[in-house]
């Protein structure tokens, strides 16, 4: 394929302006709800974030620059407002980033470009990288990426080192950026650059990636965190679950019900039918690869873009959770993209981006309504997954901060029929029994 040309200039200046107002008011919702789930362990209950100098003593530690971002919002106000306005703020910038670097990588016309990040930006599936305040790490992350990939398609003698230093920054708030450099080259290639100018670029941020891989090794925290990982299962399940991880993840870009918490489970043996899925999702990688080196199909690298964001959290290395919605935040750009280029020379593409524009807007309006409170949020979470004991016991402490004891009791007995040696459900409930005088 040759060299993608220049954008056309059609579309009206105000126009990108208008359509992120427009988001920007329909995510507002997000700024009203309060910590949630992981974010007690990140930020309410971890004092290295609840101060500047906190934070200092806690260097180098793990995710530095995330948690500089997290003590920063503290030092102004500990109140979760803060917190979700500067995830909001990022999650527009990156589509800031994303359309300015859209307009000068994918063959698309401005107008259909910015379909594109306004589709991206509005999916509620996103709303675990924005709503969800430990979600920063994602959207963060995103920032840099969307940024190195921007000044590498400026180009420029300091475009290399400006997206090895976005790595490095990326790095700084979440270790799965070391898959940026082949993003990075598989943005090049695709913009019709040759392998050897595609080489040149990226190996300050491939330096960056082995220097970094040195110095969390020397990290005692990254270390345990490694160990911890490979000891949750052998490479047979691990293989199983990702699996049925990666299924789920294609399948919420569909069925438009984010949930925090799925009940995913490791099969015990293989299937056919899992072996069948395993072969599938295979043969479609090798199939994209293919189809991005021999003929730089559009197609086939939106299918790559998909795979390689999803190599750091749902390939070999084990998780407790098999599948995380957040992760889905810059990966799942590969299969939209793939959709409007389809669209491209469609004559009335502007009706079905309408409709589906409204379709996400609606459900990540919706969804956000999940976020108003705990309660709501794991009373939505176990209609969702009404057979995770961990699901009940949130629900439990939820309704148990609320002022409900009966609804809190027997969330957490539901929790105990689930899983008899939930250590945190039994103490829950003994203690709501038993209050201490």
């Amino acid at each position: 394929m040759a060299p993608v040309a220049a954008a056309s200039r059609e579309g009206q200046p105000w126009l990108p302006f208008v359509v992120f107002c427009a988001i920007g008011l329909l995510w507002l919702p997000a700024l009203a709800g309060p910590f949630q789930f992981d974010d007690y362990n990140v930020i309410v209950g971890y004092a290295p974030v609840q101060s500047l100098a906190g934070w200092w003593q806690s260097l180098p530690g793990l995710r530095p620059l995330l948690k500089l971002s997290y003590a920063l919002n503290w030092s102004v106000s500990p109140a979760p407002f803060g917190f979700h306005l500067v995830n909001l703020l990022l999650h527009l910038l990156n589509g800031a980033l994303l359309l300015a670097w859209a307009r000068r990588a994918l063959p698309l016309d401005r107008t259909a470009a910015l379909a594109l990040v306004a589709l991206w930006l509005l999916h509620p599936v996103q709303t675990e990288a924005v709503t969800y305040i430990a979600g920063r790490s994602v959207t963060l992350s995103a920032t840099f990426l969307f940024a190195g990939l921007l000044l590498l398609a400026r180009g420029g003698a300091r475009a290399p080192a400006g997206a090895a230093l976005c790595t490095a920054l990326a790095l700084a708030v979440r270790e799965t950026a070391w898959v940026f450099p082949l993003v990075f080259a598989l943005a090049l290639w695709m913009q019709g650059q040759a392998a050897r100018a595609v080489a040149r670029a990226v190996a300050p941020s491939l330096l960056v990636v082995a220097v970094a891989a040195v110095l969390f090794l020397l990290e005692p925290h990254y270390r345990q965190m490694i160990d911890t990982s490979f000891g949750l299962r052998e490479a047979g399940a691990q293989l199983r679950a990702q699996v049925v991880a990666q299924g789920y993840l294609l399948a919420q870009l569909v069925t438009l019900a984010p949930n925090i918490d799925p009940d995913l489970r490791v099969p015990a043996a293989w299937s056919p039918l899992l072996a069948a899925a395993l072969a599938a999702w295979l043969a479609v990688m090798a199939g994209a690869l293919a189809g991005v080196l021999r003929h730089r199909s559009w197609l086939a690298a939106g299918v790559l873009w998909f795979g390689l964001l999803l190599l750091p959290t749902n390939s070999l290395m084990p998780r407790v959770d098999l599948a995380s919605e957040r992760h889905l935040y810059a990966a799942w750009l590969g299969p939209l993209w793939c959709g409007v280029w389809l669209l491209r020379d469609w004559r009335w593409r502007a009706w079905p981006a309408a409709l589906l524009l409204g379709l996400l807007a609606t459900a990540t309006l919706v969804r956000n309504e999940d976020y108003r409170s705990e309660l709501a949020l794991w009373a939505r979470t176990a209609q969702q997954s009404p057979h995770k004991a961990r699901v009940w016991n949130n629900l439990g402490v939820a309704c148990r901060e609320a002022g409900h004891r009966d609804c809190a009791e027997a969330a957490f007995t539901r929790a105990l029929e689930l899983d008899p040696v939930d250590p945190r459900a039994g103490a829950n409930l003994y203690f709501l029994r038993h209050p201490r005088p």
